[in-house]
């Protein structure tokens, strides 16, 4: 499973970069942390700017070194409470099924609450027909409690509150690296639940390494396309035009893959998941 974790947070990097409130403003944060405005680079026609790339590398380390902490922590605390785990597992599942439904704006449909009931009907007839066991009935019906009570409490409209990188003053190399620093702790809502999700699993891990390893893994997946884009600034702008209308699509595999990672949490089957080579 270890290995498979290490791929599936690379993915999840990778998609927290494509996600429709990144990938957007990519364009903005370059041109905030390097002082070089996105007119300028137009005007100038030039695909390679050496303040744009290097800046884009500092912001990339200074996320990555508070996210690879933040694995390292997660695994100490993980292990302190692995008496809990099974316990903590649902819980936890519980919460990714409410982040992947957020990630997928499922949470914003007009008719969300009686969807989510009518999920919880379907559950509760496959344990009347002997289709799932007990346990997994009660597993689940905790996990759409959790979910109901979440968003009763309005925790989806915390997360729908977009980051925004206002271009404004240049910035030294120091001061990327110290934005990338800062925009870690204050990390984009809508990537949010991914990056909980990570966390969570390295929680689970059997060592501080492992867990800080996985968080290196997912910076990363985040990290590299960031590179590419301040190596290739012009040509990404580009990109991120045609790209717009796959906004929706990317969105929905993630939520796809952050509920069926927390299923698997709720019933206890994760190992199964990894053993056929699939997971996050």
């Amino acid at each position: 499973m270890f290995e498979v974790t290490f791929l599936g947070a690379f993915l999840a990097g990778v998609l927290a970069f494509l996600s429709h409130c990144v990938l957007p403003l990519i364009p903005a944060y370059l041109s905030y942390i390097s002082g070089v405005g996105v007119e300028e680079i137009q005007r100038e026609k030039r695909v390679f700017s050496p303040r744009i790339f290097f800046s884009a590398l500092l912001f990339v380390v200074g996320f990555s070194v508070v996210f690879t902490l933040l694995g390292a922590s997660a695994s100490a605390v993980g292990q302190a409470l692995r008496a809990y785990q099974v316990e903590i597992a649902k819980v936890g599942g519980a919460l990714v099924i409410f982040f992947g439904l957020h990630f997928a704006g499922v949470l914003l449909r007009e008719n969300f609450l009686k969807e989510l009931l009518g999920v919880q009907a379907v559950i509760t007839a496959l344990y009347l027909f002997n289709v799932i066991d007990r346990d997994t009935f009660f597993s689940l019906t905790g996990a759409v409690a959790v979910v109901l009570a979440l968003y009763l409490f309005r925790a989806h409209e915390y997360l729908y509150r977009q980051f925004r990188a206002e271009a404004r003053a240049r910035i030294s190399y120091v001061g990327a690296f110290l934005v990338g620093v800062i925009f870690a702790f204050g990390w984009t809502p809508c990537i949010g639940p991914v990056l909980g999700s990570i966390l969570f699993l390295a929680s689970q891990q059997e060592t501080v390494r492992q867990g800080a390893m996985l968080l290196f893994t997912f910076s990363a997946g985040l990290g590299i396309p960031f590179l590419i884009a301040g190596l290739l600034f012009t040509l990404f702008l580009g990109f991120v035009r045609r790209f717009g209308r796959f906004f929706g699509v990317v969105e929905i595999v993630g939520g796809v893959l952050l509920i069926t990672l927390g299923v698997l949490m709720v019933t206890d089957r994760l190992s199964w998941f990894a053993s056929i080579g699939v997971g996050i």
